[in-house]
């Protein structure tokens, strides 16, 4: 019995820093990197590496869409630059930041993926199999506050007038495949659930937490149960003292799944 609860202690204290170190770490900051532009590239533009080269960027486009990296944004925007330096670009590699999208492809929902478009540096809502910057925060549709029709410029170099604004976007590059399962995926889902957007490293700890606490009250229950049967099989007059032990497994059990619940609450709502 005192061993179970020198376990409930360690965990408690468990749940509680993983709670804690989730609030600190909730802002999803962003991390990015100077790069040499060829030429002058707007902010929220995603861009990719200019074939052939490691420290040059081009705004992306779908002839170059294999090698995207991230979306421009200020240098006093990251929490973390590296390297920065007059006259270059900062691309942010990480973290949520305002991106520039059309709606091309059609409108934008929270929690879809945005994938790179014909157009240079805008990207679109994402079908299966393209390449993606990332998951949407905010939606956007011809109607959203700051929304503009422009004339841009496709990888053909064609022009076309098209709706284009900002919307806030999770970074994720990758390319996208509705067949596989995906962290993306699991986290459009519980978006859809809760009904409002929820980052990776959120969702993560959740399924962190819930493992956790489901490893912890099967581990209980069974060491429980098995015991109580050896100690009435050893001395049957045992019996109540087994049932008072029991009972005190059930009221730790009930408490660890509490507060694992009150701890995934505040992580996705």
């Amino acid at each position: 019995m005192k061993k179970h609860t020198v376990k409930l202690t360690l965990l408690m204290f468990l749940l509680i820093s993983v709670f804690g170190m989730s609030k600190a770490l909730a802002a999803s900051p962003n991390v990015s990197r100077s790069y040499n532009a060829i030429s002058s590239i707007p902010n929220g533009s995603l861009v990719s590496l200019l074939s052939g080269t490691s420290g040059n960027v081009e705004e992306a486009n779908l002839s170059n869409a294999d090698r995207l990296v991230g979306v421009v944004i200020q240098s006093n925007q990251s929490l973390l630059a590296v390297n920065p330096a007059n006259g270059k670009v900062q691309v942010a590699t990480d973290g949520t930041v305002n991106t520039l999208v059309s709606t091309v492809n059609g409108n934008i929902s929270v929690g879809q993926d945005v994938a790179v478009s014909p157009f240079n540096g805008v990207g679109m809502k994402a079908d299966s199999g393209d390449r993606v910057i990332g998951i949407a925060v905010t939606s956007f549709n011809p109607n959203t506050a700051g929304a503009t029709k422009e004339q841009v410029k496709d990888s053909f170099g064609n022009l076309h007038t098209i709706t284009v604004g900002y919307i806030r976007l999770t970074i994720g590059v990758g390319t996208l495949n509705s067949s596989n399962f995906s962290i993306q995926s699991l986290q459009q889902f519980v978006e859809a659930l809760t009904g409002h957007p929820i980052s990776v490293l959120r969702l993560v700890i959740a399924i962190v937490v819930a493992f956790v606490a489901i490893l912890s009250i099967v581990t209980l229950i069974y060491a429980s149960i098995y015991g109580s049967i050896v100690s009435i099989g050893r001395n049957p007059l045992a019996k109540m003292a087994v049932f008072r032990t029991l009972t005190s497994v059930i009221g730790m059990v009930t408490l660890i799944a509490g507060v694992s619940s009150v701890t995934i609450y505040f992580l996705l709502y």
